[in-house]
């Protein structure tokens, strides 16, 4: 299970840029990764599906549950 904010969320498009600028300068690293960067990495880590799960505020934290 991966539980975080994902870049590119479209109900909050505008609010997750400029929470990832914020979030990611005072982390002093990092990058923003979309559903589909996680699902790439997983796929290719061994897990055969990743299920998005719905989440109350999608600009503070998203959800995917992912199956071997």
């Amino acid at each position: 299970m991966i539980a975080e904010p994902f870049a590119g969320t479209s109900s909050a498009r505008r609010m997750g840029d400029a929470y990832f600028g914020l979030y990611l300068w005072a982390m002093g690293s990092g990058r923003p990764r979309t559903v589909d960067d996680y699902r790439g990495m997983l796929n290719a880590a061994g897990f055969a599906r990743v299920d998005v799960m719905e989440t109350a505020i999608p600009l503070v934290a998203g959800m995917l549950v992912a199956h071997r």
